[in-house]
């Protein structure tokens, strides 16, 4: 039997999706995660939650040491500026988020993080966002689902090749219950080491940022709402991104981002606020920030960010809180709120939904990256404009404002980086 290219890589990966399975479950101890001699640091860096003049960057550094982040526009920083040095600590596994303010926007920043008395970190880089009247085109990819037993992750290279202003990780970045089970805040940091020791993971975040979210697996399988395990594991997850703490509320996920005119991108918290005997997954101030915020954007799209989908999934998805996603439904109409999109992930399939075609609101939904696929899931409901459970997969999404009909392209694409499907939303 004679296979075409990308057969014979599907075939490839739902072999390597059933390896796992073969060769047992490992115990939740994590590898040992090296420092760079030289350099004094150790698995790369993630630049996060940017802003149009600010962004936050995560590394890891040797014990006891003072490290400071050098930055500037010159690609090979012969010159730059340096913020001042800080020290890793043991109590955030020597993890550190710094800050910095007071940047261009739509501007590439290149930045290396330096270990006192070490040789400076790799050069790494990020795109800042455009100012909030700028009508520039923005380009960034999604998806979720990364289970460590499923490296290499080789899909974040495919990603990296399409140079996307930005990758939004829509959650269970780690699977802190599966291949051993996390119940310490070692055990949850070694999880993260496991995932963020990945090479190609590490290129695509050296060469973009990140704007991430969690789901389920960072706690435990379907986690809602309180878990005597959340308050660590959410700890656990801070430590290993650069997230932006609220100053009023330090739990909090939930939080918006804005490109140019062009996209208000609300990343919602689909775990930690649920309550079933209530019939919310929000929780009531989530859900209020949610309307306020959808109600008062000015940019050409809206697009929200679930790491649930909307349709599709059963009870641990927004299916098991019907009162409160006709809610959010009806005050889009109400308000009379156009081009408002979604991107979600989690049911590992790949699938574009249509959710209510009088508000031509449709759901975009990727993934797998790495991890089991769905494959008892049919795709026949005929919500489904496209269907897709073969293979890994990310979404990417091209809003372009200059066209003579501004739009969203929107793409689902495989390991290999070809395009599995296509279609356009049109603005009004």
């Amino acid at each position: 039997m004679k296979l075409t290219r990308r057969e014979f890589l599907a075939m490839a990966g739902r072999a390597s999706a059933a390896l796992p399975f073969l060769l047992g479950q490992s115990g939740c101890t994590g590898f040992v995660i090296k420092t760079d001699p030289e350099t004094g640091l150790s698995l790369g860096y993630v630049a996060g939650d940017v802003t149009h003049d600010s962004a936050i960057v995560w590394l890891r550094a040797q014990p006891g040491s003072l490290v400071s982040l050098q930055y500037g526009k010159d690609p090979a920083l012969s010159e730059f500026m340096s913020l001042a040095p800080i020290s890793v600590e043991s109590d955030s596994d020597y993890s550190a988020r710094i800050k910095i303010e007071r940047l261009e926007p739509a501007t590439r920043y290149y930045y290396r993080a330096a270990v006192a008395g070490k040789k400076p970190g790799p050069i790494a880089r990020f795109l800042t966002a455009p100012a909030p009247n700028d009508n520039a085109i923005v380009k960034f990819c999604f998806s979720g689902d990364t289970r460590e037993s499923y490296q290499p992750f080789t899909i974040m290279d495919a990603i990296r090749a399409n140079q996307p202003n930005f990758f939004v990780h829509l959650g269970d970045t780690i699977y802190a219950d599966r291949n051993g089970t996390a119940t310490q805040l070692p055990e949850f940091w070694a999880k993260y080491r496991d995932n963020r020791d990945d090479a190609a993971s590490q290129r695509l975040f050296a060469d973009t940022s990140v704007y991430v979210v969690w789901d389920d697996h960072e706690v435990a399988d379907n986690y809602e709402g309180f878990h005597p395990l959340a308050a660590t594991a959410r700890r656990a997850f801070f430590d290993y991104w650069p997230v932006g703490r609220n100053s009023q509320e330090t739990d909090r996920l939930y939080r918006s981002f804005r490109w140019g005119k062009v996209v208000d991108l609300f990343l919602l918290d689909a775990r930690q606020y649920r309550d079933h005997s209530s019939g919310t997954l929000l929780g009531k101030q989530q859900k209020e920030w949610l309307f306020d915020s959808l109600a008062s954007s000015s940019a050409l799209f809206k697009c929200i960010a679930t790491s649930v989908p909307f349709y599709g999934g059963g009870r641990d998805r927004w299916d098991g809180y019907p009162r409160e996603r006709a809610e959010v439904f009806q005050w889009i109409n109400q308000k009379k709120i156009k081009n408002v999109a979604s991107i979600s992930a989690d049911v590992h399939y790949a699938a574009v939904t249509r959710l209510s075609d009088r508000l031509r609101l449709k759901e975009i939904v990727a993934g797998p990256m790495a991890a089991p696929l769905n494959v008892l899931a049919t795709g026949l409901s005929k919500r489904f404009e496209f269907f897709f459970n073969k293979n890994f997969n990310f979404g990417m999404i091209t809003i372009d404002p200059k066209s003579s009909t501004p739009h969203m392209l929107v793409e689902i694409r495989d390991p290999i980086n070809e395009t599995l499907y296509k279609t356009r939303i049109d603005a009004v």
